[in-house]
């Protein structure tokens, strides 16, 4: 029965260390940045993702072209294209540039110049995604060499990443055989 009671204790023991160990995903934010020291070099090294998803649209017209049919219609052609790149909720990113005390660029591409600007300038708690211009709830950024916009629903978006706290417990046991007076 007492070794029952002992593998108990020390499952128990294992399952709380387990349990205390497990990460979770918070919002990143400038507290975090101070109160971990999170320089640009310790900045580089976590694991970020993205809140949500966030879709990226850019639209292009090329010009008209103009000829004549044989009948002597006037044809006028055109052609556009539309560029959808689109970001998932939780993607994992990296940081690839610190652009000031409360601005960070991240990619979540294999191209480094591909990255979106996430930040806190009003110290409001997380890092959200920045843009140039909202209207609407669309965003106007740069993307590459590229300009695209964030559409609706996609201006929510903000940085999280794993936090995993880790507890020690030790514990030893004596068992003392007694003294006998000499």
């Amino acid at each position: 029965m007492r070794k029952i009671q002992s593998l108990l204790f020390v499952a128990l023991i294992a399952t709380a260390g387990f349990l205390t160990s497990c990460a979770s995903y918070q919002p990143f934010t400038n507290e975090d940045r101070l109160k971990y020291n999170l320089d640009e070099a310790r900045i580089k090294k976590l694991q970020f993702y993205i809140s949500t998803d966030v879709t990226l649209q850019r639209g292009e017209r090329t010009n008209q072209a103009q000829e004549f049919d044989k009948d002597g219609k006037l044809i006028v052609s055109s052609s556009a294209s539309l560029d959808n790149i689109l970001i998932t909720a939780k993607t994992p990113g990296v940081c690839v540039k610190v652009i000031d005390d409360k601005k960070i660029a991240v990619s979540f591409d294999a191209d480094d110049n591909k990255y979106l600007v996430f930040g806190d300038p009003n110290n409001r708690g997380r890092y959200n995604l920045m843009g140039a211009e909202w209207e609407n709830g669309k965003g106007k950024i740069n993307y590459g060499d590229k300009v695209y916009y964030v559409m609706p629903g996609g201006a929510g978006a903000y940085l999280k990443f794993q936090m995993k706290n880790v507890k020690n417990y030790k514990e030893s046991s004596t068992k003392v055989k007694g003294r006998k007076v000499n």
